[in-house]
């Protein structure tokens, strides 16, 4: 069986009075309508609920100060309020750009709504009036055998009298009057019925041109609806990943200023900023009365003088961690050593060392770093700029140090 693939081929039917094919081209605009409809909607409350988003985001960075926080922290917050505006920009945009989907769907869906109604009432009038004139066609035809079978028993009538002996030449006159109307009564219904034959298949000819053209012009018209439709959803699709294009870009600025945080150097700016003299209050001490007063004698035992407080133990300040690669932790036997080496001593490198892990650092011969502590395993840790990280202990000049 041949596969019929255009509408012109496919929606007749050799009943003459049947519309079938007509109404399923009818149903099938109705519903493309209906589906046109649904599709606005969706685009017109996408871009209300795309500009909704968008305020409220810009509504959350309007309360994001953050101005008490300083260093490197400071910094991402502040990237991440610039970032949410962006975001929110974006989103801004995807309202308007659904906005303009919206516009062009529903233009396309009003000029092609007013094209095929002409279609449809072009080709339904001239189905109706091909139905009229079937209709009265079909009862000339019903008056014309009507009429031939009328002629016929008046012939009969008439030819049976002549042939009787007792009829009188006045009846016989009479029957042959009715003959005679009959045959043109017959005559007329014969002309009548030709006519109305002429006129339907005038009016099936008319049709038949407005079905052809209506179904042409039906498919080309929903060719260009499917092409629109599909060009319109890529675009919604298109905004989409626009959108989340930029809200990881937006991310990644922000994972970009925070990979540089180093807590060590945040806290050691809010010292720097805020620090005092350093020096702690003086011990209370306290005071003999009697020992004060000058007109009371001195008692006769010795009173012991006060004596202050322990000076309380400054605590150990870890070193910084490096800003790349894994932690470095410490087991309870790493201290420092080395003839008059202390954490901060700076020493000359004897010879280049290239890191082979993200716990060490790569020096050269005559690069001064600052001196850490001893590890196991003939390690050395030293700080070079913020960095602090491992390198072997035959690398280090023990002998030359200068502290800081």
């Amino acid at each position: 069986m041949t596969r019929t693939t255009q509408y012109v081929d496919a929606f007749w039917d050799p009943d003459f009075t049947n519309t079938k094919g007509f109404e399923i081209l009818s149903k099938r605009n109705k519903d493309i309508r209906k589906v046109s409809k649904e599709l606005e909607d969706y685009y017109k409350e996408r871009a209300k609920a795309e500009q909704v988003y968008s305020k409220a985001i810009q509504a959350l960075v309007r309360k994001l100060e953050a101005k008490e926080e300083i260093g490197d922290l400071g910094k991402a917050v502040r990237e991440l309020k610039t970032q949410t505006e962006r975001i929110a920009r974006t989103h801004e945009q995807a309202g308007s750009d659904f906005q303009i989907l919206y516009n062009e769907l529903s233009k396309f869906d009003d000029d092609h709504k007013s094209i095929k109604q002409q279609i449809e009432d072009r080709t339904k009038s001239s189905q109706n009036d091909k139905i009229q004139k079937y209709k009265a066609c079909m009862s000339c035809k019903e008056k014309y055998i009507t009429k031939c079978k009328e002629k016929e028993a008046a012939e009969e009538t008439f030819n049976q009298a002549r042939q009787s002996v007792q009829i009188t030449s006045k009846d016989l006159a009479k029957v042959g009057k009715a003959k005679e109307k009959a045959d043109e009564a017959q005559q007329q219904a014969d002309v009548n019925y030709k006519n109305a034959v002429q006129a339907v298949e005038i009016s099936r000819k008319i049709w038949e041109k407005e079905m052809e053209d209506a179904c042409n012009q039906f498919q080309r018209l929903e060719e260009q609806r499917v092409g629109f439709f599909r060009d319109s959803i890529w675009k919604c699709t298109n905004v989409d990943s626009k959108a989340c294009v930029d809200h990881d870009e937006c991310a990644e600025a922000v994972r970009n200023v925070l990979q540089y945080c180093d807590i060590s150097k945040d806290l050691q700016e809010f010292i720097d900023n805020n620090k005092l003299s350093g020096r702690r209050p003086e011990p209370i001490v306290f005071e003999d009365y009697d020992r004060r007063a000058p007109s009371t004698p001195p008692r006769s035992h010795t009173m012991r003088p006060p004596q202050p407080l322990p000076p309380i133990q400054q605590p150990r300040v870890p070193p910084p961690r490096p800003s790349e690669g894994p932690l470095i932790s410490f087991d309870e036997d790493s201290r420092p050593s080395g003839p008059g080496l202390t954490p901060g001593s700076l020493v000359n490198i004897l010879k280049s060392y290239q890191a082979k892990s993200p716990s060490e650092l790569t020096v050269e011969i005559g690069q001064k770093v600052e001196f850490m502590r001893d590890m196991k395993a003939g390690m050395t840790q030293v700080k070079v700029g913020e960095r602090c990280g491992l390198i072997p202990t035959a690398c280090v000049r023990m002998g030359t140090t200068t502290y800081l």
